[in-house]
């Protein structure tokens, strides 16, 4: 079989600092500017090896991390929703119509929301605050039963829980 041309010593010993570093096979040639072959065959003369299982461990791990945070800034999010709707219960509250025989557009600004629109802003206030407690209960880390505690007794407080 023909070989290429040798590799340097200074680039050798590169190589298997990064091989035994866990770096991939092709990434440590592109880096090194040599064929994935010869990082194959340093390894195999060192008796080095890609250990796959470990690159796989690392990149679910990553992955997982990634994930809570995500849940974490949904958890945010969901919040500051809640948050919202329950101000917007007391906030001024602008009714509009259209009608006529002219299609006349008049308004009309309220204290507050009407009735329906008050309950319909509870009950969304309280299906994100649900949301966030079962996006809570993917993490089965510490402070998830303080999270939930606080969101319950914000839930009891505000009166948006249901009987079930």
């Amino acid at each position: 079989m023909a070989r290429g041309r040798p590799v340097e010593a200074n680039v050798r010993m590169r190589a298997i600092e990064l091989i035994k570093s866990g770096m991939p096979r092709n990434a440590i040639a592109r880096e090194l500017s040599i064929a994935p072959s010869s990082v194959s065959r340093i390894a195999a003369e060192e008796e080095l090896s890609f250990d796959r299982a470990n690159q796989t461990a690392s990149a679910t791990a990553a992955r997982q991390h990634d994930l809570k945070v995500r849940r974490l800034e949904l958890i945010d999010e969901l919040m500051a929703k809640a948050a919202d709707h329950i101000v917007a219960i007391d906030q001024p509250f602008l009714t509009f119509n259209i009608g006529g025989k002219d299609n006349v557009y008049t308004e009309h600004t309220l204290d507050r929301a009407p009735t329906g629109d008050i309950l319909n802003l509870h009950r969304a206030a309280s299906l994100a605050m649900k949301d966030a407690r079962e996006l809570i209960h993917d993490d089965d880390d510490e402070g998830v039963a303080e999270a939930e505690s606080m969101l319950m007794n914000l839930i009891l407080e505000l009166g948006l829980h249901e009987d079930e």
